[in-house]
């Protein structure tokens, strides 16, 4: 039954999830900076080639996506990397839509809707293809960051969720199916297996095959090896 309703819930999704890149017509390509968002400049100081966007976890803000970014740059030059704040305040930091009450549905779609235009808009403004492109989230934004990559069309290259909540996608849609890995401590009550568990079948029953590699620990910000990991298939990924 549960299969059923998330397959039911991915094909109600496809239609508005897919977001096509617009044509824009610019001399040149534009920085992250230019562009007015958050983020790191390729270490070459050569136009950037590849992109990584962060979407952070609850509460927190797009710094702390930074240090992750840092390592990825060490490996990476060519790429330029985009971790912005959320856009709803939560404790001291930022949400990227509400939990609970009758504006969570409006502010989840929101959420997704926010998060594919911006990767749309940078493909395009940064004239760097989707295939040039990893999506990636903590928590909270682990869903976000699996939305972003599956609801453009085509989708960016992949997706890494840490130990993220993710809820429904945008279903395949003829277009190559992003990679996508989640990496997850198996001691973690933040985001116990049942939730994790229910991502994956919700990406599953959209028509896509993610990767799980789990890891002993008890917190919920992935262990040293996962973070390795993750990183070693973002940089696969872009061709490092």
């Amino acid at each position: 039954m549960l299969r059923s309703l998330l397959a039911a819930s991915a094909l109600a999704l496809t239609a508005a999830c897919a977001t096509a890149p617009a044509e824009v017509d610019q001399p040149r390509a534009s920085t992250v900076a230019e562009l007015g968002h958050q983020g790191m400049a390729p270490a070459s100081g050569q136009p950037a080639e590849q992109l990584v966007v962060f979407f952070h976890g609850y509460t927190q803000s797009g710094e702390a996506m930074r240090p992750l970014a840092e390592q990825i740059s060490a490996r990476l030059p060519n790429a330029a990397f985009v971790f912005n704040d959320a856009p709803l305040t939560a404790g001291n930091g930022y949400s990227w839509y509400n939990f609970r009450g009758d504006d969570s549905a409006a502010t989840k779609e929101a959420a997704r809707a926010a998060a594919a235009e911006l990767v749309s808009n940078l493909s395009n403004s940064m004239r760097i293809s989707p295939d040039n492109i990893v999506t990636v989230g903590f928590s909270q934004g682990g869903g976000i960051a699996a939305q972003a990559a599956t609801c453009i069309t085509p989708g960016a290259t992949a997706f890494v969720s840490l130990a993220g909540v993710i809820e429904a996608v945008c279903s395949q849609t003829g277009e190559v199916s992003p990679d996508g890995l989640i990496v997850w401590n198996e001691g973690d009550t933040t985001v116990n297996r049942e939730r994790i568990d229910a991502g994956i079948a919700s990406l599953e029953a959209a028509g896509h095959e993610p990767k799980l590699e789990t890891y002993a620990g008890d917190g919920h910000w992935p262990v040293e090896p996962a973070l390795a990991s993750a990183v070693d298939f973002i940089v696969a990924q872009l061709g490092g």
